[in-house]
């Protein structure tokens, strides 16, 4: 089943940030992967974000992209994408 991937409007400003190499994987490879095997490609995340996932690509810098599953709608929300660097402190903000 694939799901369906929505960017928030804040992770469609992320993208915008990255380079164009950068969003071009992201489209490219990485959202078709959440979109087939949401679960297994990223991790649950614990604590005040427990029931997102985060998936993790690249070095130097390492990047991240933060989402919530619908399964009943077959969704996935995308709620930030960029780089490690403060990613779980700005999704908790974008959140709360």
């Amino acid at each position: 089943m694939i799901y369906q991937v929505i960017p928030s409007s804040a992770a469609q400003r992320d993208l915008k940030k990255l380079s164009p190499r950068v969003r071009q994987t992201v489209f490219n490879i990485h959202l078709p992967k959440i979109a087939t095997e949401p679960r297994s490609a990223g991790e649950p995340l614990h604590g005040d974000l427990k029931g997102f996932w985060s998936y993790h690509f690249g070095h130097s810098p390492e990047y991240r992209i933060l989402y919530a599953l619908d399964d009943e709608a077959v969704k996935v929300l995308i709620v930030f994408i960029g780089t490690r660097e403060n990613a779980y402190e700005e999704a908790h903000r974008r959140l709360t």
